[in-house]
């Protein structure tokens, strides 16, 4: 019963991450939108409008280009993935559990062999 709330807290707290996601970019265009007026006087310009509309989809491709050069590049899934399965009991014991098969299977092939 405990296992089956942990699992239930686990993947809703998984599906709230995946939708903070989306969230952090309603909130990245909804602050530019808001400084659009703190733009018009710091730049000068009287077109804010035009320069939310420009700079906004200019930040999201940016984003979008930071997160290409983090998977595609600097390989960051693999090292978030990495550090969760070094920190995972059960992957743990999966690893611990397959050394000792590989030993048992040496064994079985000197003895054969």
């Amino acid at each position: 019963m405990i296992r089956e709330i942990r699992d239930f807290v686990a993947e809703q707290w998984w599906r709230f991450l995946i939708g903070i996601q989306l969230l952090t970019l309603v909130n990245f265009v909804l602050l530019v939108i808001t400084a659009s007026d703190k733009l018009k006087s710091f730049l000068g310009i009287q077109y804010t409008a035009e320069l939310v509309l420009l700079f906004t989809p200019l930040a999201l491709a940016g984003i979008w280009f930071f997160g290409l050069v983090l998977e595609r590049y600097i390989k960051f899934p693999q090292a978030q993935e990495r550090a969760a399965i070094s920190r995972s009991p059960a992957w743990n014991r999966n690893f611990k559990m397959l050394g000792d098969i590989e030993k048992r299977l040496e064994r079985m092939e000197k003895k054969l062999g």
